[in-house]
């Protein structure tokens, strides 16, 4: 029976040593910070453009870092155009289109690493909206793999109507002929979805299924109003609404997601967009779903092997504990 506690308590302390270093492992993939112009964590990097004497300013860019965790393909690639100008957002405001980044700054447009995200607020006449980009959950918990793209209405009154259009040009190494898809059904054709707009959109090489983007809808109130997948040029030339043609090939892809204007008061429109990182099976057949470790950096390293150490500790204090109290029972 002693025998049995000791091992039991020395089984904790590995159960302890094992839980504390995937604790590790996924707070310091997710931890973001910064690197030059740009903000990152062990997933994907994000840059703002912050200089207002630019066309561009305040439109971001998006690439990976090391991607997903169960592969090396996808590492330092593009996942929008490389640069600024060919995304932006529209603001539709009372029937008047405003390109966010061309109004009266409010706040200071900044960077905070402490949680993985770039705020911005202008200001449109008497409306004002912020704009947050965030590194959030995506698929799997546990990973902030995806970038949320949030406009949050923060001023405006009762009677304005507020909508908006978010276009991005997603590109993946140095390939923007994406292969779109939702629900693994191919989009080759440029294409609205009105009627249900899907949460879930695809982006893939044409050559390379190993290299993958992921957009997703926010399900929560507003739901967008449309998705559509087009040549960039017909998204980008067009401001809010998009002349399309069912029977042209997309060539250069470009996707659109669009809140038709309400009365928008205190209102938040959210889209995401990333990389996926699955669940995989175990290897033992066993069934069990379980999450591929983030790749580990040296500062991850040494603060398991401060816990395994710790570990090793409590570990042998409880087999003193067993050794005490065997000498006081003989």
């Amino acid at each position: 029976m002693k025998k049995n506690r000791i091992a039991i308590f020395a089984m904790a302390a590995v159960s302890v040593l094992s839980a504390s270093a995937g604790a590790v492992a996924f707070a310091k993939a997710n931890d973001a910070a910064m690197k030059g112009s740009s903000l990152e964590n062990d997933f994907i990097r994000l840059t703002v453009e912050q200089d207002s004497a630019q066309p561009e300013y305040l439109r971001f860019s998006l690439d990976t870092n090391n991607g997903q965790t169960s592969t090396k393909d996808d590492d330092q690639k593009n996942l929008t155009y490389k640069n600024f100008y060919s995304g932006y957002t529209t603001l539709n405001i009372n029937g008047e289109k405003y390109i966010y980044g061309e109004g009266e700054d409010t706040s200071e447009p900044s960077y905070d690493a402490s949680t993985g995200s770039h705020t911005s607020s202008q200001r449109f006449g008497n409306v004002e909206v912020k704009q947050t980009l965030t590194f959030a959950e995506g698929f799997t918990k546990g990973y902030n793999d995806m970038l949320k793209i949030s406009y949050k209405v923060v001023d405006a009154g009762e009677n304005d109507s507020i909508g908006v259009r978010i276009l991005l040009d997603p590109m993946i190494e140095k390939d923007d002929a994406l292969k779109l898809s939702v629900k693994d059904v191919n989009v080759d054709n440029e294409t609205a979805f009105n009627e249900s707009v899907p949460d879930v959109w695809k982006a893939d090489i044409k050559s390379d299924k190993s290299i993958t983007a992921y957009g997703k809808n926010n399900t929560a109130s507003p739901k967008p109003d449309s998705l559509t997948f087009a040549n960039w040029n017909s998204l980008y030339d067009e401001v809010w609404d998009t002349s399309f043609d069912n029977g042209k090939a997309i060539d250069d892809s470009g996707v659109a997601v669009k809140w038709e204007p309400v009365q928008a008061a205190d209102k938040e429109f959210v889209s995401y967009y990333g990389i996926k990182n699955d669940a995989v099976k175990d290897k033992d057949g066993s069934g069990k779903n379980k999450v591929s470790a983030p790749k580990t950096s040296a500062s991850t390293v040494a603060g398991i092997a401060a816990l395994f150490a710790a570990s090793l500790l409590s570990a042998a204090g409880c087999v003193m504990i067993g050794r005490k109290e065997k000498k006081e029972n003989e």
